[in-house]
């Protein structure tokens, strides 16, 4: 069934993806509109210098990636069942096999990384999720999972919050009948890696200046990524590579996934016209990345 979104992806799609994550990338405020000071501090502007002088847009991961499109639409289409471009709470709840922290998710849905209380996620806000949740690194992502877990909105994480998530986390360990860790062993994880100012709460501005804010997210927000945490990562970076994001990494592993199963899907009819459907996807993309370098670079 996973092939099938191929046949339904549209210009208004890959245009809705561009442009999310050129928000979220680039905008430093929750406000839905990109300041100059915004465009002067990020890296939009040199990805467009960069665009006018590379011919292939997949070498530049930013952005107008068709790799990272796809990864994104697939990812989506597997809980959007009615495939009207929304999802609602027991959707997202299904993402990644149900292992993002359900508490989370209903926080989702109660405005703090939108802008007013809803019933659905829109494709958008489900790229500014799935971006979030798969680079904790990320200046915006950051800023997202804090907001989430800020439950009273007073600018810090209690210890009341952390174990509020916490809680959720030791009911999926029950659930998959692994070892469990102490609320308190994991808080006290939590704290030596912050190492907030404050023992009893943590700023925004302590988690920024944390090394691993990936980890101490995940200990609160993502049971599968808690667990194995200290495996080591098959994509990780060798000796003499560019350095790879952490989203890059996912989306490297997850393409190569859906190609995988593409792969042994082949035979059914509508495989025929995968390869001109993805032709065509570039295309878009390649025509978006072009205008957006014009009106950018004059």
């Amino acid at each position: 069934m996973l092939s099938h979104c191929k046949a339904v992806v549209s210009t208004q799609s890959t245009g809705e993806t561009v442009t999310a994550r050129i928000f979220y990338s680039t905008r430093r405020s929750w406000r839905l509109q990109i300041t100059r000071g915004d465009l002067r501090e990020g890296s939009f502007l040199k990805t467009m210098a960069v665009l006018e002088d590379e011919p292939d847009i997949n070498q530049v991961s930013d952005y107008f990636s068709y790799e990272h499109f796809y990864v994104i639409y697939c990812k989506f289409w597997e809980i959007d069942l009615d495939h009207n471009l929304e999802v609602s709470l027991e959707d997202m709840k299904k993402h990644a096999d149900g292992t993002v922290n359900p508490r989370a998710i209903e926080r989702l849905f109660q405005g703090t990384v939108t802008q007013k209380t809803t019933d659905i996620l829109t494709y958008s806000d489900f790229i500014r999720f799935l971006l979030a949740e798969e680079d904790k690194t990320h200046p915006t992502a950051i800023e997202y999972w804090f907001r989430v877990m800020d439950l009273d909105g007073d600018g810090y994480i209690s210890l009341y919050e952390l174990e509020y998530f916490y809680q959720a986390q030791l009911e999926k360990m029950r659930l998959l009948g692994v070892e469990e860790c102490s609320i308190l062993d994991c808080i006290c994880q939590a704290l030596d890696l912050v190492r907030p100012k404050d023992e009893i709460k943590i700023t925004l501005s302590d988690v920024k200046k944390c090394k691993q804010p990936s980890q101490f997210f995940n200990i609160f927000l993502n049971i599968q990524k808690f667990l194995d945490h200290e495996m080591r990562d098959p994509f990780s970076n060798k000796e003499g590579e560019t350095p790879l994001t952490d989203w890059e990494k996912y989306a490297a592993r997850e393409y190569d996934d859906l190609i995988a199963d593409e792969e042994y899907n082949k035979g059914y009819d509508y495989e025929d016209d995968f390869e001109e459907e993805e032709e065509e996807d570039k295309m878009i993309l390649g025509n978006l990345a072009k205008s957006a370098v014009e009106t950018y670079t004059k």
